[in-house]
């Protein structure tokens, strides 16, 4: 009897799955429809680069019917209701599953900071990265009019909330970007100030070596950034950011990167979850629900060494094979599999020129070398994904 499997979110890890699921199952044992309303997978570790215009809209887009398998039936519609108890996930239509995968990714986490949702600027999704984008510049085509000294710095001062992966990428970003924008505007580069506050006593808390990350820290300060750690954010108003210390900082623009949690789409699913509102699973990928999978960014999985699954594309990756694994089993029989994570490392952009890099077979390091490593790592999951067409889409868009 073939079984009815519905996938909620088509990132990286709702796409991995359903390809891996088609290669070991066919249509007579499976129907497999993915629901991902924009109908592309975004390419979420690019869009720093998209926020600053150093690459465009399509660059970061891949439409979904490209990459799925031919028996994927790609619903391009929002799911607004679960009946987890009658197996029921409802659009303006409702469709019965046998199995739910939930790749439905995270939210920005704001930690409840008093001013933070309503006065900064979240940077996570593609929406986030346009309206940076379009402040951004507005901010620099509007000081132009502003006479007020105090007033001109307030709308010239930068702030990037949150020291990690992305926060530093972003970074890179911006002071080259904004190089860019005060010789367009007119603007003395001298005036703009560039700074990122971090609560915890390093930036990139990830990378093994702290010489690694004082390097690309020195290499930011070139660029006039100005890097705070053990610098909470206690309060944030229309005007500025105020520290633990007490210190405010005036300012028109602070984008936070600060930390994700569950999506909301996870506060309609009667499941176990962490305090973070993702959705608990065991290392099978399996909820609470014994007919629900959760995997990516929305998965909350701690190992028996008490190590919990990292936001990475390659978790996300390793445990939608794992689910998929164990779906097949749960159709054909066999063993199930335990996620048993194997990360090679990480890669992270300062701009155009600099990165830092911490792989494991190649130890870490700082510098321009980083960026090629950095496409290698790029194409090798374009490939995966669609083929060598989208490598070659690749390398026209982001590196010739």
């Amino acid at each position: 009897m073939t079984k009815n499997v519905i996938v909620v979110g088509g990132g990286f890890a709702g796409v991995e799955f359903v390809q891996r699921l088609s290669k070991k199952l066919s249509s007579r044992d499976v129907e497999i429809r993915l629901f991902e309303k924009e109908g592309d997978q975004t390419f979420r570790t690019e869009i720093h680069k998209f926020a600053c215009e150093r690459i465009n809209l399509d660059a970061i887009k891949i439409p979904l019917k490209r990459i799925l398998p031919s028996i994927v039936k790609l619903e391009n519609a929002e799911v607004k209701k679960i009946d987890l108890k009658n197996k029921k996930v409802f659009t303006d239509k409702s469709y019965d599953y046998d199995f739910l995968i939930v790749a439905a990714g995270s939210d920005p986490n704001f930690f409840g900071i008093p001013g933070m949702k309503e006065n900064a600027l979240s940077f996570w999704t593609l929406e986030d990265a346009q309206r940076i984008n379009n402040h951004v510049k507005k901010i620099f085509e509007d000081v132009k009019n502003i006479k007020d000294p105090d007033e001109r710095q307030k709308m010239l001062t930068f702030i990037v909330g949150g020291g990690g992966f992305t926060g530093v990428e972003l970074m890179g970003e911006l002071m080259e970007w904004t190089d860019k924008l005060s010789k367009v505007n007119g603007v003395d580069r001298k005036s703009v100030k560039l700074m990122m506050v971090e609560a915890l006593p390093r930036i990139l808390p990830n990378i093994e070596k702290v010489d690694v990350v004082n390097k690309a820290i020195e290499y930011m300060k070139k660029y006039g950034v100005d890097v705070r750690t053990n610098s909470m954010i206690t309060n944030v108003s229309a005007d500025g950011l105020t520290l633990k210390s007490g210190e405010f900082i005036p300012t028109k623009t602070l984008i936070w990167s600060g930390g994700v949690q569950g999506c909301a789409f996870t506060n309609q699913l009667d499941l176990k979850k962490d305090k973070r509102e993702r959705i608990i699973v065991n290392e099978y990928m399996e909820t609470s629900d014994p007919n629900v999978y959760a995997i990516g960014d929305v998965a909350s999985y701690v190992d028996k060494s008490n190590k919990p699954m990292p936001g990475l594309v390659e978790s996300a990756m390793q445990s939608a094979d794992v689910a998929a694994n164990n779906i097949i089993v749960s159709i054909k029989g066999g063993e199930k599999q335990a996620l048993d994570l194997k990360l090679h490392g990480n890669i992270v952009y300062v701009g155009k020129r600099y990165g830092v890099a911490n792989i494991k077979s190649l130890g870490t390091f700082a510098g321009y070398r980083a960026i090629p490593m950095k496409h290698l790592v790029n194409m090798q999951h374009m490939f995966h994904v669609g083929g060598f067409g989208l490598v070659m889409k690749y390398l026209k868009d982001q590196v010739f």
